[in-house]
């Protein structure tokens, strides 16, 4: 029975550009100062099943495999070369080819003849029908070309496996993110028909568009992998992430499965119509010495001092006021909020709402307690222009803040539209005193304020350069002398009243 193809030009073809998908640090080196050791991808992580049987005579080699397709035909090929999945020219030439089927003790079966093959070169492959999965194969080449005048018969011995079967298993990335900022995507791949390994190239594409690739990456027989991406979004919009095994070698069994989708919402960033920043510091010395001597009014002297008084006290009180415009509605019970301070290089403040208010309508007062504790007001109204939202931003200077009548209500209203006025007050700490000394400020002072919605996200990132101005006054040592109506009085004293002011503001005007 004659072969249904006899193949004069090599199929198959391995993409030469080997890459290595970098993870962690720049440049390869210690691990433990780089990340986890990088292995060239032209390395195997593991080949637990060979795809290719091999033989040998002489200097001539022989190397064989048998893959099965989808469609159930069965491709036969052989070459002079090492390896089938190469560019690589293979020696000499295959004369003449016996492929025999073999039983479970090695005896021939059925055989086919293919006498006159010089003009094949190195490589030939025939496609066949009928042969089962591990049906046992003896295959017989003659080799001429290499040792000389000499013809070589090389013998090797495959069994028909199935055609590798990458399956992209899932992609993973973020469902949100923003545009210029750089997200990992990642994706896993398995080979599922468990009989070879395959090469392949695992690229990721955004909207139809390659963006990157792991080149000559290997899937082991069986085996799952990962290929890891980072990649950063121009634009703001939905965009689909797929990421394809392609260019698979050998030829994959499947290739309906092997690229999986997602979608990743790429939010605007936009800033606030208005915003602005101002804030202060004051650290405040006060500090006094006094001793008293008296006499009684018969006359009597009273020796020692009748009283001494030694005091010196630091106060430092802080604030920051932000304030923001912005011609958005959001819907508060989805809105996050989330701010950021620093000065001087170090964090002074980050915390993050998730859930401003359950309603989305009218004004709505928050406050985070963290010390100092900060107070929010978010109002959002319909105007003639269109929706307009307003965030304030405050944290008060001083141990205590103590509520208007009007402020009160905004926080302390019952659902029902109740008022309750009530004096009151609340500390501006966690606890009832503050013992920690705060956050020296540098030459200037940062605030990033952001509010997320599912559409888009606001921010309005503002840094003030702060002057300092310092005032003193004290009184030096000094001494007096009086009468009265109780007798007579010897005083002494000194005071000292510094203050360190540090202050500024700006907006986006």
């Amino acid at each position: 029975m004659p072969p249904k193809s006899v193949s004069r030009v090599r199929p198959l073809s391995l993409f030469v550009c080997i890459g290595t998908l970098v993870l962690g640090g720049i440049g390869s080196g210690d691990a433990s100062a780089n990340g986890p050791e990088r292995i060239s991808n032209t390395t195997p992580y593991r080949v637990s099943k060979p795809s290719v049987a091999k033989g040998r005579t002489g200097n001539a080699k022989l190397t064989t495999r048998a893959l099965r397709r989808k469609s159930g035909e069965t491709d036969v090929e052989l070459t002079t070369a090492a390896d089938l999945d190469t560019d690589a020219s293979p020696s000499g030439s295959i004369a003449r080819v016996q492929i025999a089927t073999t039983d479970a003790r090695g005896r021939r079966q059925m055989v086919k003849e293919y006498p006159d093959l010089a003009a094949n070169e190195g490589y030939v492959a025939f496609t066949y029908t009928g042969l089962a999965r591990g049906q046992a194969l003896r295959v017989e080449a003659n080799v001429t070309g290499i040792d000389g005048a000499r013809t070589d018969v090389v013998s090797a011995a495959p069994a028909v496996k199935l055609r590798p079967d990458l399956s992209m298993q899932r992609v993973s990335a973020p469902s949100k993110a923003l545009p210029g900022v750089p997200v990992v995507i990642s994706a896993v791949i398995a080979e599922l028909n468990q009989d070879v390994g395959a090469r392949a190239a695992c690229v990721l594409s955004v909207d139809g568009i390659e963006t990157d690739r792991a080149d000559g990456i290997w899937v082991d027989a069986g085996g799952l992998v990962s290929c890891a991406f980072t990649h950063t979004f121009d634009t703001a919009g939905t965009k689909s992430v797929t990421v394809e095994a392609a260019n698979v070698v050998p030829w994959d069994f499947e290739i309906e499965n092997n690229a999986a989708t997602t979608s990743v919402v790429v939010r605007a960033v936009e800033p606030f119509d208005y915003y602005e920043l101002r804030g202060g510091s004051e650290e405040t010395r006060r500090g006094a010495h006094y001793q008293d001597w008296s006499t009684r009014s018969d006359g009597s002297i009273v020796y020692g001092r009748d009283y001494e008084s030694d005091s010196l006290v630091t106060e430092w009180n802080q604030y920051i006021e932000y304030y923001a415009e912005v011609r958005q509605r959001f819907d508060l019970s989805v809105t996050r909020l989330s701010v950021m301070e620093w000065t001087g290089g170090a964090v002074v403040r980050s915390f993050a709402l998730d859930e401003i208010a359950s309603e989305p309508n009218g004004c709505v007062a928050r406050y985070a307690g963290t010390g100092p504790t900060v107070w929010l007001y978010i109002c959002q109204r319909l105007g003639l222009n269109g929706p307009l939202t307003t965030l304030s931003y405050v944290s008060t200077a001083g141990e205590v803040t103590y509520f208007s009548n009007g402020y009160d209500v905004q926080w302390h209203g019952a659902a029902d539209g109740t008022q309750t006025i009530d004096s009151s007050y609340s500390w501006n700490y966690a606890e009832s005193f503050h013992t920690v000394a705060p956050l020296r400020w540098g030459s200037t002072y940062s605030i990033d304020v952001a509010l997320s919605s599912s559409d888009a996200i606001y921010q309005g990132p503002l840094t003030m350069s702060l002057a300092t101005q310092t005032i003193s006054h004290s009184t030096p040592w000094q001494c007096g002398e009086w009468g009265g109506d109780w007798g007579w009085e010897r005083f002494c004293g000194d005071s000292t009243d510094s203050r360190v002011i540090i202050e500024g503001r700006t907006s986006n005007r």
